[in-house]
């Protein structure tokens, strides 16, 4: 009898170390080595993410790489050399926070908006490319429902400027890269270095900011209002497809979850906001 009841307790856990949901971040603060200025409170903001998000018990703490660490490989397509299939593909929310791409005195060759980078130029190199040529990331086929770039304008408009190279669609809005993926969300315009938004954001989305659980849409948004100033844009690309209502996206265990939108019929949504 001894060894069932020992048999039954370790199944139990079993299935539930199976069934968490899992989250994982990434985040730089060491530019040096790539020629970038350094952001200090990167790891600081990813880990106030992580450490609200984990502590809850439908939630599990997948990883958090930091700096040297934190590689392109991660949220590469196996396809082309990378690991995301067992990285940023194997966790349900990410979160990234470090630089983006383009723009600065540092050219990375994909124009503003077209990925973002890393601290090293290893494991492939150090910009995750999402222009049409490159098409680095692909999201959604395993797990992945949202991820957050904390970056300097991932989401920029292909009318913001001309080093904007390329349309969303060309970049982000496209079934090579939303491949079962709910949101990517981040910024339009720059970012400042908050040590408190990924903090924040789960605030939100777990009720313990003001007792309201939000959305994970409205909780980006209060999230980006709350820590900028009103030079800067919050945005966010959302996927959908009919039986697909993302517009009302919770988190796990804190609301309802849309079904993954179907890649081959699906279409988009952007929303930018003027922070306050």
């Amino acid at each position: 009898m001894y060894y069932i009841r020992v048999l039954s307790t370790l199944l139990f856990i079993f299935f539930i170390a199976a069934c968490a949901n899992r989250v994982g971040v990434e985040s730089v603060v060491t530019y040096t080595p790539v020629g970038k200025a350094n952001v200090y409170n990167r790891h600081i903001n990813a880990q106030g993410f992580y450490d609200i998000i984990k502590a809850h018990p439908d939630w599990k703490g997948q990883f958090h790489q930091q700096d040297a660490a934190a590689w392109e490989k991660h949220f590469k397509r196996d396809s082309l050399g990378g690991m995301a299939s067992t990285w940023i593909d194997n966790v349900d929310f990410a979160y990234f926070s470090g630089h983006g791409a383009g723009g600065g005195t540092v050219p990375t060759g994909v124009g503003r908006g077209g990925g973002f980078t890393f601290g090293v130029d290893a494991n492939d190199d150090w910009v995750l490319a999402s222009i049409p040529s490159s098409q680095e990331p692909r999201w959604g086929d395993n797990d992945l429902e949202w991820i957050v770039l904390d970056v300097c304008s991932a989401l920029a408009k292909h009318t913001d400027g001309a080093d904007v190279t390329y349309t969303l669609t060309q970049r982000w809005a496209n079934s090579d890269v939303m491949h079962g993926l709910h949101y990517i969300l981040g910024f339009r315009t720059a970012a400042t270095d908050s040590g408190t938004r990924g903090r924040i954001f789960a605030q939100h989305l777990t009720g313990a900011y003001d007792g309201t659980i939000y959305s994970v849409r409205t909780a980006w948004r209060k999230a980006t209002e709350i820590t900028e100033g009103p030079l800067y844009e919050g945005a966010y690309l959302r996927a959908a497809s009919t039986g697909s209502d993302t517009l009302g996206d919770h988190i796990h265990e804190y609301g309802t979850v849309s079904s993954d939108p179907d890649p081959s019929t699906q279409y988009y949504r952007y929303l930018s906001w003027p922070t306050l």
